[in-house]
This record gives C-alpha cells, sequence and structure tokens, in this order.
C-alpha cells in the first residue's frame, strides 16, 4: 500500500512534538529514581536506550538548577533510605549477604561524605576556595596611566 508522502515543516528541529515535553519529564522522574535507560526508553516511548539518555541530558542541559542546597538535600534523603535499609539487612544475623550489606554500607557512607565534603582535607578544602587567575590585564596592578603619557 502507497501512502503519501508526508512534508516535514521541522526541518531545524525547532518544533517538539505536542508529548515530547511530558515524555521528557517523566524520563527524568524515571532516570531520579535510578531507572535505567532501557526501561526509561520502552516506559516512555523511545527508540533506543541512547535516544533517552540523550532526551535527559539535553533537557537537564537546557533546565538551570536554581537550589543545589535543594538537590543536596534530595540525594541525602535518598542515601538515607538506603541506608535504612541495607543497615536492616546487616543486622539481621541469620541473613548470609551480611558481608555485602557491609560493602553497601561504606559505600553508601563514602557518597554522602563526598556530598557533604566531609572527606576534604584543610589543605584541599582551601585550595578548592580559591580562585586561579591566570592573566591580569596590563596596567590592572598599577592603576591607570598619568595623564602626560596619556596625551603623548
Amino acid at each position: 500500500m502507497n501512502y503519501p508522502s508526508r512534508h516535514h515543516n521541522n526541518a531545524k528541529g525547532t518544533t517538539r512534538d505536542v508529548n515530547a515535553g511530558k515524555r521528557v519529564q517523566q524520563a527524568i522522574q524515571l532516570r531520579a529514581e535510578r531507572v535505567t535507560f532501557e526501561e526509561i526508553a520502552a516506559r516512555c516511548g523511545y527508540g533506543s536506550r541512547g535516544a533517552a539518555h540523550h532526551a535527559v541530558m539535553r533537557e537537564l542541559d537546557r533546565c538551570v538548577t536554581k537550589d543545589v542546597e535543594e538537590l543536596r538535600t534530595q540525594e541525602l534523603h535518598m542515601l538515607d533510605v538506603m541506608h535504612r535499609e541495607v543497615w536492616q539487612l546487616f543486622m539481621d544475623k541469620k541473613n548470609r549477604g551480611r558481608l555485602f550489606a557491609v560493602d553497601r554500607l561504606l559505600a553508601i557512607s563514602e557518597r554522602r561524605s563526598k556530598l557533604m565534603g566531609l572527606d576534604l582535607s584543610n589543605d584541599n578544602a582551601i585550595a578548592a576556595a580559591q580562585i586561579i587567575v591566570q592573566e591580569v590585564p596590563s596596567r590592572y596592578l598599577t592603576g591607570p596611566a598619568p595623564v602626560a603619557e596619556v596625551e603623548g
């Protein structure tokens, strides 16, 4: 069966599918829940894992995060939830996977420490707060030239 050719008015990719916004928001929500890109592609209707990854990354690049502390708080909450779950597995004396639980607890603790900046030594903390100037404009440090030099 022959179908009439479609005329695409979106040659430069400037318009979006009506559902694209909803799909990418759902994809971002799923990614925040640590769902794999394969699963995101299947649930949101993307053609492949790569297409889902590209859509999520593109949308995240478009959005500017206004409150880093809010993101840090959300991440800490997620780590706390995981810690509680794994702690219960660790405390169960009958659990044969206790050593694995210890490994996961250490990994969660390490991530929390990095997120909160607890692992920085004093030297690293000072260096992290410094700004390095690689080039100084001429006469920036000496001030403006005397009037006689400028006119002559």
